[in-house]
């Protein structure tokens, strides 16, 4: 895997972007119209997203064990997922 140089404003860009998408529900267009210009950091993007999603969801189990309020976890997923 080759290492990415990313400005800033770049990256809050591609955040911004991503996380519209998702709260749409359209991150796999996005993350398919990215696929056909860089594979790579599709990949990059994808797995991001996939341990952000687990990382909410031990979140949310690990509040749940403890008896925590988890309603800022649930509306995150409810959200992000």
């Amino acid at each position: 895997m080759s290492k990415r140089l990313l400005s800033e404003g770049i990256l809050d860009k591609f955040f911004s972007l991503f996380l519209k998408a998702k709260a749409q529900n359209k991150e796999s267009g996005w993350l398919s119209r990215l696929r056909k210009s860089d594979p790579e950091l599709a990949d990059i993007w994808s797995k991001w997203d996939n341990d952000t999603n687990d990382l909410l969801a031990l979140t949310k189990k690990f509040a749940q064990e403890k008896g925590l309020d988890s309603t800022d976890v649930d509306a995150a997923i409810k959200k992000y997922s």
